[in-house]
């Protein structure tokens, strides 16, 4: 019986990588296989193990167990890592033309010819393609190349123009894994088009200091990271539905407030333990400005999370010293220290051509919005929902909760998303929902967002209901929160028993639950709630 019980153990050495590919060669066409597969092209340690040859093969692989878009992942890796072999090209370009992806098939084609000598390529049979889609302009191939790179150019621009920071200086991500130490080196001249393409590209890692020598930022960010407790795999593990939940609530919540104010805010994964929330500005604002503006965002949400730890960049309203200030690592490269690279998290894919697609999307703000919401006081208006003014005047009592109740809102905002609520999460909705009157309304609405929507079930348990709301001790206890961590304060005073209903103002807390529906509503009901999921499917 085979030994090697993980094909992961010891991937540099050249017998374990035999021993691998013997494996993957005879992986069984069923979960565990495709499973298999899937560790294997994923894991960077077994890739930069492997050869050109073998790569190309786990990519041929990968394509025979159904992960098509995982073996031209491989095969792109191995395009750029191994630009001179040809049978990876070949099977890059059979794999587009069998998908039908004809601009893509281009695009990789014109790459190839830039390695791959004239009359090799154009005797592969994809280079007559290549003509019969240029209808007839006899230059596209000629021209393809630099409308490629003038594509890259504009990309660059666009980049530089949102994530701009001091004009003389920049600085180089270092890490030394050994001694597991990490940090910055300044680079002492203006950040170049050139070094952008080389931090997209992954060569290097590049952060920009924040301020100018005159104490005016182009940016400011929001930093959301994991607490340090949190950041051990077991101790991640142990609190995963809160840190999503948290996750969801925060991403929803500091994109809402930033629209409603007028700030473009720009959400990316980080690549390391957390989020960068960027705020771009058309023309340079104050230090001060910005962290008065960004404090404004976040004000109240630090106080509705456990799992998190907000932080606004950049941390001084000016340079002391001879140092050049707070620093950033710029998006969209891979963090040297966890290998992972940062993307945007509202683009349709992670792919570069997706998240330049965003970009192109987004405009710096305009600084007087950033001047006047610095000189605003947090509670002169109530924000009531974290998304849409429409959604709140449809279902004020959601808006409400979701604005004044941290454990609601999270929970609300997860079930928005379409993401699976815990059996403890669907409890607190049902504890606290089903006893306002338009309970039942309220919970068909939430639930049908998610993706194991039972209507006849959630009338079930919604009918089970009893007693009094739930309180806000035994939330807390359910989602493995401490009462005293998240102090709430309620509208309606002289409350010993404290439960989130109590946020509004028209409940009635002695008023019984009422368990019949009228059949035309509960009909207008049902029809509403069918049409929403026959549109979330069209």
């Amino acid at each position: 019986m085979e030994q090697v019980t993980s094909p992961l153990i010891h991937p540099s050495k050249k017998n374990d990588s035999r021993l691998l590919m013997e494996r993957i060669r005879q992986s069984l066409f069923d979960d565990a296989g495709e499973q298999f597969i899937r560790r294997c092209a994923t894991s960077a340690k077994v890739c930069e193990s492997l050869t050109e040859e073998e790569l190309n093969e786990l990519a041929l692989v990968c394509q025979q167990h159904g992960l098509i878009q995982l073996s031209l992942d491989l095969l792109l890796r191995l395009n750029e890592k191994f630009p001179s072999f040809q049978p990876a090209w070949l099977l890059h370009c059979e794999t587009l033309k069998m998908l039908d992806r004809k601009e893509d098939l281009l695009r990789v084609l014109a790459f190839a010819r830039r390695t791959v000598p004239e009359d090799i390529v154009s005797s592969w049979p994809f280079y007559e393609n290549r003509h019969a889609h240029s209808h007839g302009r006899e230059s596209s191939d000629v021209d393809e190349p630099f409308m490629e790179m003038r594509h890259n150019e504009e990309n660059i621009r666009i980049f530089m123009r949102l994530f701009r920071g001091r004009d003389d200086a920049f600085a180089r991500q270092w890490v030394d894994k050994k001694d597991e130490k990490q940090g910055y080196v300044p680079v002492r001249h203006g950040l170049m088009p050139s070094d952008i393409n080389e931090h997209l590209s992954g060569g290097k890692t590049y952060g920009i200091y924040l301020l100018n020598d005159n104490n005016h930022v182009h940016t400011g960010v929001i930093d959301v990271d994991l607490v340090k407790s949190l950041r051990q795999r077991e101790e991640y593990r142990k609190n995963s539905t809160s840190i999503r939940r948290e996750s969801i609530y925060l991403h929803s919540r500091i994109l809402a407030l930033a629209k409603e104010h007028g700030l473009t805010a720009i959400a990316e994964v980080s690549g390391g333990k957390g989020y960068h929330f960027w705020f771009p500005v058309a023309e340079p604002v104050e230090a001060a400005i910005m962290r008065k503006s960004l404090q404004q965002i976040t004000a109240g949400l630090a106080e509705d999370v456990n799992c998190f730890h907000l932080e606004i960049f950049p941390k001084q309203d000016r340079l002391t010293g001879k140092g050049f200030g707070n620093l950033v690592k710029l998006p969209m490269g891979i963090h040297r220290g966890s290998g992972k690279p940062s993307w945007f998290v509202q683009a349709a894919d992670r792919t570069m051509k997706s998240q330049f697609e965003y970009l192109r999307g987004m405009a710096p703000a305009d600084p007087e919005v950033f001047g006047k919401l610095a000189g605003t006081h947090q509670n002169a208006r109530v924000i009531l929902h974290p998304r849409h003014a429409k959604w709140a005047e449809e279902y004020p009592e959601l808006a409400t909760l979701s604005a004044r109740c941290a454990m609601i809102g999270q929970i609300i905002a997860t079930a928005r998303k379409g993401r699976t609520l815990s059996v403890r999460e669907e409890k607190i909705l049902l504890g606290t929902l089903a006893h306002l009157p338009r309970g039942r309304h309220l919970l068909h609405h939430i639930c049908s967002e998610l993706p194991e929507y039972n209507r006849p079930l959630l009338d079930y348990r919604m009918s089970r209901v009893r007693g009094t709301v739930l309180g806000c001790k035994r939330i807390h206890s359910l989602l493995e929160q401490h009462s005293g961590d998240l102090p709430c304060s309620f509208a309606v005073q002289g409350r010993e028993y404290a439960h989130p209903l109590l946020h509004i103002e028209t409940f009635k807390s002695g008023e019984p639950k009422s368990e019949k529906v009228e059949n035309l509503k509960d009909a207008l009901l049902c029809l509403q709630t069918a049409i929403r999921q026959v549109e979330r499917f069209i």
